[in-house]
Protein backbone atom coordinates (compact mmCIF):
# COMPACT_ATOMS: atom_id res chain seq x y z
CA UNK A 1 0.00 0.00 0.00
CA UNK A 2 1.40 3.45 -0.80
CA UNK A 3 -0.02 6.95 -0.81
CA UNK A 4 -2.43 7.76 -1.68
CA UNK A 5 -4.02 4.90 0.34
CA UNK A 6 -6.93 3.50 -1.11
CA UNK A 7 -9.54 0.95 0.52
CA UNK A 8 -8.86 -2.53 -0.36
CA UNK A 9 -11.56 -4.62 -1.33
CA UNK A 10 -12.82 -7.42 0.88
CA UNK A 11 -11.64 -10.96 -0.57
CA UNK A 12 -14.91 -12.46 0.38
CA UNK A 13 -18.58 -11.08 0.20
CA UNK A 14 -19.11 -9.28 3.00
CA UNK A 15 -21.38 -12.42 4.23
CA UNK A 16 -19.07 -14.92 3.38
CA UNK A 17 -18.06 -15.12 6.93
CA UNK A 18 -21.96 -15.90 8.49
CA UNK A 19 -22.87 -17.30 10.86
CA UNK A 20 -19.29 -16.88 13.05
CA UNK A 21 -19.51 -12.72 11.64
CA UNK A 22 -21.92 -11.34 10.35
CA UNK A 23 -22.83 -9.16 7.34
CA UNK A 24 -23.43 -5.97 8.71
CA UNK A 25 -20.84 -6.69 11.30
CA UNK A 26 -18.06 -6.94 8.08
CA UNK A 27 -19.39 -3.80 6.43
CA UNK A 28 -19.28 -1.40 9.15
CA UNK A 29 -15.64 -2.19 10.47
CA UNK A 30 -14.47 -2.33 6.75
CA UNK A 31 -16.61 0.34 4.75
CA UNK A 32 -16.82 2.73 8.10
CA UNK A 33 -13.72 1.78 10.44
CA UNK A 34 -10.92 0.62 8.00
CA UNK A 35 -12.20 3.45 5.90
CA UNK A 36 -12.06 6.13 7.98
CA UNK A 37 -8.38 5.05 8.91
CA UNK A 38 -7.54 5.60 5.39
CA UNK A 39 -9.42 8.67 5.29
CA UNK A 40 -7.83 10.15 8.11
CA UNK A 41 -4.07 9.19 7.05
CA UNK A 42 -4.65 10.64 3.86
CA UNK A 43 -5.27 13.70 5.17
CA UNK A 44 -2.12 13.62 7.62
CA UNK A 45 0.17 13.02 5.17
CA UNK A 46 -1.20 15.49 2.35
CA UNK A 47 0.98 18.55 3.64
CA UNK A 48 3.83 16.33 3.60
CA UNK A 49 5.24 14.90 0.17
CA UNK A 50 8.58 13.49 1.56
CA UNK A 51 6.71 11.36 3.67
CA UNK A 52 4.22 10.15 1.06
CA UNK A 53 7.24 8.32 -0.80
CA UNK A 54 7.86 6.37 2.94
CA UNK A 55 6.41 3.09 3.18
CA UNK A 56 3.77 2.56 6.49
CA UNK A 57 5.48 0.38 7.99
CA UNK A 58 8.80 3.36 8.54
CA UNK A 59 6.98 5.89 9.60
CA UNK A 60 4.91 3.87 12.21
CA UNK A 61 8.47 2.52 13.44
CA UNK A 62 9.83 6.00 13.11
CA UNK A 63 7.32 8.55 14.97
CA UNK A 64 10.36 10.59 16.53
CA UNK A 65 10.95 11.54 12.27
CA UNK A 66 7.14 12.89 11.89
CA UNK A 67 6.53 16.30 11.77
CA UNK A 68 4.55 17.37 15.84
CA UNK A 69 1.50 18.59 14.04
CA UNK A 70 0.65 15.61 12.41
CA UNK A 71 2.29 12.64 14.53
CA UNK A 72 -0.39 11.71 16.09
CA UNK A 73 -2.96 11.24 13.09
CA UNK A 74 -0.43 9.82 11.29
CA UNK A 75 0.38 7.11 14.39
CA UNK A 76 -3.68 6.47 14.63
CA UNK A 77 -4.61 6.09 11.67
CA UNK A 78 -1.27 4.49 9.87
CA UNK A 79 -1.54 1.93 12.74
CA UNK A 80 -5.14 1.33 11.84
CA UNK A 81 -4.59 0.92 8.59
CA UNK A 82 -1.66 -1.46 8.85
CA UNK A 83 -3.75 -3.96 11.29
CA UNK A 84 -6.53 -3.43 9.36
CA UNK A 85 -5.25 -4.23 6.24
CA UNK A 86 -3.82 -7.33 8.31
CA UNK A 87 -7.10 -8.53 9.97
CA UNK A 88 -9.44 -8.41 6.72
CA UNK A 89 -6.68 -10.56 4.65
CA UNK A 90 -6.30 -13.24 7.70
CA UNK A 91 -9.65 -14.46 7.50
CA UNK A 92 -12.04 -16.60 5.27
CA UNK A 93 -14.91 -18.56 4.66
CA UNK A 94 -14.76 -21.52 7.52
CA UNK A 95 -13.71 -24.95 6.55
CA UNK A 96 -10.70 -23.37 4.22
CA UNK A 97 -7.89 -25.65 4.79
CA UNK A 98 -4.93 -26.08 7.06
CA UNK A 99 -1.51 -24.52 7.52
CA UNK A 100 1.10 -26.04 4.82
CA UNK A 101 4.00 -27.89 6.15
CA UNK A 102 5.97 -25.27 6.91
CA UNK A 103 3.97 -23.06 9.20
CA UNK A 104 2.72 -26.11 10.81
CA UNK A 105 5.93 -27.41 12.21
CA UNK A 106 6.92 -23.78 13.62
CA UNK A 107 3.72 -23.88 15.49
CA UNK A 108 4.64 -27.10 16.99
CA UNK A 109 8.11 -26.12 17.67
CA UNK A 110 6.53 -22.52 19.20
CA UNK A 111 3.70 -24.05 21.16
CA UNK A 112 3.80 -27.74 21.15
CA UNK A 113 0.39 -28.70 18.86
CA UNK A 114 -1.80 -26.70 16.90
CA UNK A 115 -4.35 -27.14 20.03
CA UNK A 116 -1.70 -25.46 21.95
CA UNK A 117 -1.33 -22.86 19.29
CA UNK A 118 -5.40 -22.11 18.86
CA UNK A 119 -5.66 -22.85 23.12
CA UNK A 120 -2.22 -20.26 23.57
CA UNK A 121 -4.03 -17.34 20.80
CA UNK A 122 -7.45 -17.67 22.79
CA UNK A 123 -5.96 -16.87 26.43
CA UNK A 124 -3.81 -14.04 24.84
CA UNK A 125 -6.78 -12.64 23.04
CA UNK A 126 -9.43 -13.19 26.29
CA UNK A 127 -6.80 -11.96 29.17
CA UNK A 128 -6.91 -7.96 29.32
CA UNK A 129 -10.28 -6.56 29.07
CA UNK A 130 -9.04 -3.52 27.22
CA UNK A 131 -9.71 -3.10 23.39
CA UNK A 132 -6.75 -3.89 21.24
CA UNK A 133 -4.94 -6.85 18.71
CA UNK A 134 -3.61 -10.09 18.93
CA UNK A 135 -0.38 -10.86 16.73
CA UNK A 136 1.14 -13.95 15.75
CA UNK A 137 4.68 -12.80 15.22
CA UNK A 138 7.73 -14.32 13.60
CA UNK A 139 11.13 -13.12 15.00
CA UNK A 140 14.68 -13.14 13.34
CA UNK A 141 15.18 -16.84 13.99
CA UNK A 142 11.84 -17.70 12.29
CA UNK A 143 10.23 -18.85 15.74
CA UNK A 144 6.66 -17.86 16.26
CA UNK A 145 4.87 -15.74 19.23
CA UNK A 146 1.88 -14.26 20.48
CA UNK A 147 1.59 -11.00 21.56
CA UNK A 148 -1.07 -8.51 22.94
CA UNK A 149 -1.53 -4.52 22.10
CA UNK A 150 -3.72 -2.61 23.42
CA UNK A 151 -5.40 0.39 21.48
CA UNK A 152 -3.64 1.00 17.65
CA UNK A 153 -0.39 -0.26 19.15
CA UNK A 154 1.11 -2.23 16.19
CA UNK A 155 3.46 -5.32 16.65
CA UNK A 156 6.30 -3.43 14.66
CA UNK A 157 9.54 -4.31 14.60
CA UNK A 158 8.15 -8.24 14.54
CA UNK A 159 6.78 -9.41 11.68
CA UNK A 160 3.30 -10.25 11.85
CA UNK A 161 1.57 -13.26 10.61
CA UNK A 162 -1.53 -12.87 11.56
CA UNK A 163 -3.54 -10.05 13.56
CA UNK A 164 -6.92 -10.34 15.43
CA UNK A 165 -9.04 -7.09 15.67
CA UNK A 166 -10.57 -7.24 19.47
CA UNK A 167 -12.08 -3.45 19.39
CA UNK A 168 -15.53 -4.02 20.10
CA UNK A 169 -16.06 -2.64 16.54
CA UNK A 170 -14.53 -6.27 15.12
CA UNK A 171 -17.67 -7.97 16.35
CA UNK A 172 -20.48 -6.08 19.06
CA UNK A 173 -22.89 -6.32 15.79
CA UNK A 174 -23.08 -10.35 15.82
CA UNK A 175 -21.80 -10.84 19.34
CA UNK A 176 -22.78 -8.11 21.44
CA UNK A 177 -20.09 -7.73 23.84
CA UNK A 178 -19.03 -11.14 24.48
CA UNK A 179 -15.74 -11.52 23.20
CA UNK A 180 -14.70 -14.59 23.83
CA UNK A 181 -18.04 -15.75 21.83
CA UNK A 182 -16.63 -13.45 19.27
CA UNK A 183 -13.22 -15.24 19.53
CA UNK A 184 -14.41 -18.85 19.39
CA UNK A 185 -16.13 -17.57 16.22
CA UNK A 186 -13.18 -16.54 14.60
CA UNK A 187 -10.98 -19.05 15.04
CA UNK A 188 -12.48 -21.55 12.38
CA UNK A 189 -11.76 -18.29 9.83
CA UNK A 190 -8.60 -18.28 10.09
CA UNK A 191 -7.03 -17.85 6.43
CA UNK A 192 -4.36 -20.57 6.63
CA UNK A 193 -3.47 -20.20 2.95
CA UNK A 194 -2.49 -16.57 3.54
CA UNK A 195 -0.65 -16.89 7.01
CA UNK A 196 1.21 -19.67 5.36
CA UNK A 197 2.29 -17.52 2.94
CA UNK A 198 3.14 -14.78 5.06
CA UNK A 199 5.09 -17.72 6.89
CA UNK A 200 7.04 -19.17 3.81
CA UNK A 201 7.90 -15.30 2.83
CA UNK A 202 9.47 -14.54 6.20
CA UNK A 203 11.04 -17.63 6.77
CA UNK A 204 12.79 -17.69 3.62
CA UNK A 205 15.27 -15.06 5.11
CA UNK A 206 15.84 -17.04 8.19
CA UNK A 207 19.09 -18.93 7.89
CA UNK A 208 18.85 -23.16 8.08
CA UNK A 209 21.53 -22.90 10.51
CA UNK A 210 19.69 -20.54 12.80
CA UNK A 211 15.90 -22.49 12.40
CA UNK A 212 18.26 -25.60 13.68
CA UNK A 213 19.22 -24.56 16.65
CA UNK A 214 15.79 -23.19 17.73
CA UNK A 215 14.22 -25.02 20.64
CA UNK A 216 10.47 -25.34 21.53
CA UNK A 217 9.20 -22.28 23.49
CA UNK A 218 5.62 -23.68 24.17
CA UNK A 219 3.29 -20.88 24.33
CA UNK A 220 5.25 -18.34 24.42
CA UNK A 221 2.89 -15.56 25.16
CA UNK A 222 4.66 -11.66 25.05
CA UNK A 223 2.97 -8.72 26.95
CA UNK A 224 3.10 -5.19 25.81
CA UNK A 225 5.11 -4.17 28.57
CA UNK A 226 8.49 -6.53 27.19
CA UNK A 227 7.08 -5.18 23.55
CA UNK A 228 10.34 -2.77 22.34
CA UNK A 229 7.85 -0.14 20.36
CA UNK A 230 4.10 1.52 21.31
CA UNK A 231 3.47 3.36 18.50
CA UNK A 232 0.07 5.24 18.71
CA UNK A 233 -2.76 4.94 21.29
CA UNK A 234 -6.05 3.81 19.89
Amino acid sequence: MTYPYALPRLPYAPAALEPNLNRATIMTHHDRIFAGHIDGLNRALQPYPALQRRPLSRLLLHPDCLPAPARPDILHHGSGVYSHALYFSSLAPARTGHPDAALAEALRCSFGSMEDFLRALRQASLQDTQEGCTWLLCDRCGRLRLLFTPGLQTALPLVPILCLDLHRHAYQLTCGDDREAYVNAALPLLNWEILSLRYATVSASVPESVKRRLVPIWGDTLRTQNHPLATANG
